[in-house]
């Protein structure tokens, strides 16, 4: 009897150990998906990061022009430096408004985080600024200044990074001024009408210098090269006694040269640029042109996608920031030269 107890018990023992063995190795096999799950977690972290991949979409007005490229140069090496990816799409003229809408209604479908523009009209763009809204994508302007009343229309507040157009454009007034004799004919070459900053270098150069000159011609070249050389062409066969002529951009002004030249009269009509691409720099300092306007668009670059960042990740960012104007002269062109280097190609 003794003997079949410690059997029975024995027997109890045996079956017991088993099943704790038994429970021990489920509980093991439970805990692996547990592990599977973290490091699942992990890699959609991994995932989430690469989603979150800042985008900024730059539209200059074109890239055919030094002083954009620029501006797009000192753009991407900020970009570079924050670690962002920037898309940088361009119509092929100045004056390309219905190019450059589809290219921010293309940046809004491929959903980009924000989008820095240089408009080529504040008109044409104020369906798309619309849909920038929409899309919760924010904004920022440079350059060249959108309409109050476009920004108005769409419900949206836009950080304004560029030159004070006005103040510019002043500097060569003055120093018409000062470097020309009284009752000069001059003729003024304009930028796209309907534009702020044509209007404002217009203005600034005239509200400073024509009191002085006698303005006797002025005429839109559309920021062209080819149209500041016709538009040169048509004034000095009105005008022979024209002795200077002030340009609103550079590409105008070397179009301007090419017809005065063609003319006979380098020595006679004095030109100055607006911009200080390399060309017209090259052109002072060899004393082809008078001087140029410098404006610091790789600054506006820099700024846009610097702001642009703050304001995708919440921070705060200024609304205008004037990134200043100088008149270069043979003077002080081998210094703004040695500045401009840094953001070529």
């Amino acid at each position: 009897m003794k003997r079949k107890i410690s059997t029975l018990i024995i027997s109890i023992l045996l079956v017991t150990f088993v099943l704790a063995g038994c429970s021990k190795d489920d509980t093991k096999n439970e805990q692996k998906p547990t592990t599977d799950n973290k490091v699942t977690e992990k890699q959609d972290d991994k995932t989430t990061d690469k989603k979150k991949e800042i985008t900024i979409g730059f539209v200059p007005m074109t890239l055919n022009n030094e002083y954009f490229i620029t501006m797009v140069n000192g753009a991407k090496q900020k970009a570079e430096e924050l670690g962002i990816k920037l898309d940088v799409q361009a119509a092929d003229q100045h004056a390309s408004a219905a190019a450059q809408l589809t290219i921010v209604e293309n940046m809004i479908t491929s959903g980009v985080d924000g989008i820095c523009i240089v408009p080529s009209s504040s008109e044409g763009l104020s369906t798309a600024l619309t849909k920038c809204k929409e899309a919760g994508i924010p904004v920022i302007n440079l350059d060249t200044k959108i309409d109050q009343s476009i920004l108005d229309e769409a419900g949206l507040k836009v950080p304004f990074y560029g030159t004070d157009n006005y103040a510019g454009a002043k500097f060569a007034g003055a120093y018409v001024i000062e470097n020309f004799d009284k009752g000069t004919e001059t003729a003024i070459l304009t930028g796209i009408e309907g534009q702020q900053n044509a209007a404002d270098r217009r203005n600034g150069f005239f509200d400073a210098a024509g009191s002085h000159v006698n303005v006797v011609a002025e005429q839109s070249a559309n920021w062209e090269v080819d149209q500041g050389y016709t538009a040169t062409q048509n004034i000095l066969s009105a005008n022979p006694n024209i002795g200077m002529i002030f340009a609103s951009n550079d590409g105008m002004a070397i179009g301007a040269l090419r017809a005065v030249e063609e003319a006979g009269k380098k020595e006679d009509i004095k030109i100055i640029g607006f911009d200080a691409i390399s060309e017209a720099l090259n052109l002072v300092e060899k004393g082809h042109m008078y001087g140029t306007v410098a404006q610091y668009p790789a600054e506006m670059g820099i700024l846009g996608v610097e702001n642009m960042v703050k304001i995708i990740n919440g921070e705060d960012t200024q609304e205008y920031i004037d990134t200043g104007a100088k008149l270069i002269t043979k003077e002080n062109v081998e210094e703004h030269k040695k500045y401009c280097e840094q953001f070529a190609d």
